[in-house]
């Protein structure tokens, strides 16, 4: 069976797999929207928390530092191309079981490690340092882990990097993890036993469990998709892209987009969902989906570059270099401009800047708006909203 598709259905499409599409009366829980988007992108913490509120309808800020700090359904850990992601704290075990060995050793850190006079030996040392401590007094602070480290022996050079290159491999081996309020500063506890037993420790049939059941997961939150854009989202080494990929076979439908140079993929109960693709999926009678998402967020990056939502000339907007990746608005699953986003005590002031000024109709600017004072509901402030070249004034 093979399914044709618009570039518009596609998008949309993607759109719904990643949980963007839902309205406001929707409900799920901030763990089931993480695990369903495969995981949330969260270097900056602020974009994090923004971008569970796009799939989490009527979540708020403390909504999010309380599955983060209390009941602990999601942790910010290193996951996906060795990134800080917020993920389920139910599938850590094996999500860790194959990033963990991946990036503890693949990245630069063992090299920095090296030049800061720590070999293998003495990195495990200072993990053990570190479970040592934050089992006593946890959780603890980089600072305080600074401090234990220094009373253990281990040498932290002021303005080094050390302590940060151990707490990842201690989160990446699956000892800690980070907790607490996505406001606050950063501290971290330990991970439940059974993660430490499993991460870059899975081999034979339970390896290859994990990656059927990463390919499959990915499938679910990005299809249409590929194997090059599994690639890229995953940072996964190609032996292990493959064998993941060939694993679900069966379970795949072939895709033809609109356009596209190569085949993609759907799982087959996904398709089977869907029903028959019309019109209905290109223009939904519903309206438009109209998404301000934050920068940095995962559906911006769970795509090969030349499969990003994002037009070519438009590119060097979203991506202006040095690693960051701008806040964007989406409509039906096209990036059509991007945002900023002016935050005090009180207010929060959101500039948006579209593409094409003159393509924004009134339904979508109306869109623009209802998401930016939604945007001031999760934040607990009142919002100013301009969209230039639209509104008045």
């Amino acid at each position: 069976m093979t399914l044709e598709l618009s570039v518009a259905a596609a998008r949309r499409l993607r759109l719904r797999a990643q949980g963007l599409d839902r309205r406001p009366d929707d409900r799920v829980s901030i763990a089931d929207a993480v695990a369903g988007a495969c995981g949330l992108q969260a270097q900056e913490k602020t974009a994090a928390a923004l971008s569970v509120r796009a799939r989490c309808p009527g979540t708020t800020l403390a909504d999010v530092d309380d599955a983060l700090a209390t009941d602990r359904s999601v942790v910010r850990t290193w996951g996906p191309r060795g990134t800080l992601h917020l993920l389920p704290t139910a599938d850590l075990p094996w999500l860790l079981s194959l990033f963990g060995p991946t990036f503890a050793t693949r990245s630069p850190e063992p090299k920095r490690l090296a030049e800061l006079g720590l070999d293998d030996e003495a990195v495990a040392d200072a993990v053990v340092v570190i479970r040592e401590a934050i089992a006593a007094d946890g959780p603890l602070t980089r600072d305080d882990l600074a401090a234990r480290l220094e009373t253990a022996g281990v040498e932290v050079p002021p303005r080094s990097q050390l302590v940060f290159y151990l707490v990842r491999r201690a989160a990446l081996w699956g000892v800690i993890c980070e907790v607490g309020p996505l406001g606050g500063a950063s501290a971290y506890d330990l991970l439940d036993e059974s993660v430490e037993a499993d991460a870059g420790r899975a081999e034979g049939p339970d390896r290859e469990a994990a990656l059927t059941e990463l390919a499959r997961r990915y499938l679910a939150a990005y299809g249409p998709t590929s194997l090059p854009d599994f690639a890229a989202w995953s940072g996964l080494y190609a032996a292990d892209v493959r064998a993941a990929w060939a694993a679900v076979e069966d379970e795949r439908v072939e895709v033809l987009v609109e356009g596209a140079s190569a085949p993609a993929a759907m799982l087959a109960e996904d398709v089977s969902e869907i029903g028959p693709v019309s019109d209905t999926v290109d223009a939904p009678s519903d309206g438009p989906a109209v998404r301000l998402l934050p920068g940095y967020d995962t559906y911006l990056l769970g795509y090969a570059p030349e499969n990003r939502p994002v037009p070519a000339e438009h590119t060097s907007t979203v991506w202006p270099g040095g690693g960051v990746i701008r806040p964007t608005v989406v409509v039906d699953g096209a990036v059509v401009g991007t945002w900023t986003l002016d935050r005090t005590r009180r207010t929060v002031g959101v500039a948006v800047e579209p593409f094409e000024p003159s393509e924004f109709g009134s339904v979508v600017a109306e869109g623009v708006h209802a998401e930016a004072t939604d945007v001031g509901r999760f934040l607990g402030a009142a919002v100013d909203a301009r969209i230039a070249g639209v509104d008045a004034g």
